[in-house]
């Protein structure tokens, strides 16, 4: 039966948590445990919304556990709602009231793939695809509403400032990144947009960057391999991987490292990407997501103002949750008084 208590959302953010304890709760296998949940049937279904600045899960329970024994399960202070409160978090989420850059697209994109990854591997129920389908269009129709998209401020556009801060002119500079995913293709964009020359890509699959190239064809693929050797010739590394460990090691880059070369590090990953022993040397500088974070502050007092005004769309897309959701049992309800009747056990 459909109880909004049995909806919950449990995970960590940029909010609650600093970059270094996001980073311990993922050497945890978060998604492992709440996998196994899903195994062990304790769990009817979840949704997983991972960014490199939160992983959340949301989930639909049922009474094999409850809030407080998944709360347990993790060491961290966790984000942790249910109920009504735990829909209208996802529905703020997905308009970008939580996001560093407030009102940002890319948010709504990962909540649709989040979705689209839980069909697709069969563990997400009827009860959350409502939810995230309304939250889906609650998203769009925030951001027409709102335009607070529009001009904005996204987090490949802060790298760019940092990068031009730190080289004005950056025509001829070379740029390398480290992963092919989402956020390293909008960077991507942007900087083919500058018309830059010298852009190097690596990653581990090496087909994958491959692919990166044909839709970048400005762009050199490097050897994973042989990273190190093309990252000491950049003037900019850009890091955006998945990967749960260190990826640029101290003990393999300072030994090639031009002394008198200037380095600027973006280091965008969750876990970091970066050693950040090498932020010691004078010639290093190393700009993570804490940094990203401190310079939308200084930009964010207009798009708060337009979350303020448009909050009330969230209210009205609840109303409509909820009458979906009684359509739903009214439906069940009837389909089970239906078939009991031919059954003739009324």
């Amino acid at each position: 039966m459909l109880d909004l208590e049995n909806i919950i959302v449990i995970g960590t953010s940029h909010e609650n948590l600093s970059l270094l304890e996001r980073e311990n709760f993922m050497r945890t296998r978060p998604k492992y445990i709440i996998e196994n949940l899903y195994a062990e049937k304790k769990i009817n279904a979840y949704i997983n919304l991972s960014t490199c600045l939160r992983t959340e899960f949301y989930i639909e329970l049922n009474s094999n556990i409850n809030i407080d024994e998944i709360k347990n399960l993790f060491s961290v202070d966790m984000i942790v709602k249910s109920g009504v409160e735990a829909i209208e978090y996802l529905f703020k989420v997905g308009c970008g009231f939580y996001s560093v850059i407030k009102g940002e697209d890319q948010i709504l994109a990962q909540v649709k793939g989040a979705h689209a990854e839980a069909l697709e591997n069969e563990h997400s129920s009827k009860f959350l695809n409502i939810i995230f389908n309304k939250a889906i269009e609650l998203g769009k129709k925030f951001r027409t509403k709102s335009m607070i998209a529009h001009n904005a401020l996204s987090l490949e556009a802060i790298s760019l400032k940092f990068i031009k801060s730190k080289f004005p002119n950056i025509e001829d500079k070379n740029i390398f990144i480290l992963g092919i995913g989402e956020l390293a293709q909008d960077i991507l964009t942007l900087l083919t947009k500058e018309q830059l020359k010298n852009i190097y890509i690596t990653n581990r699959t090496y087909h994958k960057a491959e692919q990166i190239k044909k839709k970048f064809d400005i762009v050199n693929i490097v050897d994973y391999k042989e990273k190190y050797k093309e990252m000491i010739e950049a003037d900019v590394i850009i890091s955006a991987t998945s990967a749960p460990h260190i990826v640029v090691e101290y003990d393999k880059f300072i030994p090639k490292m031009k002394e008198d070369k200037d380095y600027l590090f973006i280091d965008l990953a969750v876990p970091r990407d970066v050693d950040e022993r090498l932020a010691d040397f004078k010639n290093i500088e190393i700009c993570n997501l804490d940094d990203i974070w401190e310079v939308y502050n200084q930009n964010s007092i207009n798009r708060d103002k337009l979350l303020e005004d448009y909050s009330y769309l969230i209210d009205e897309q609840m109303e409509k949750l909820i009458k979906s959701l009684n359509y739903y049992k009214e439906e069940k309800t009837d389909t089970f008084v239906e078939n009991t009747v031919q059954q003739g056990l009324l």
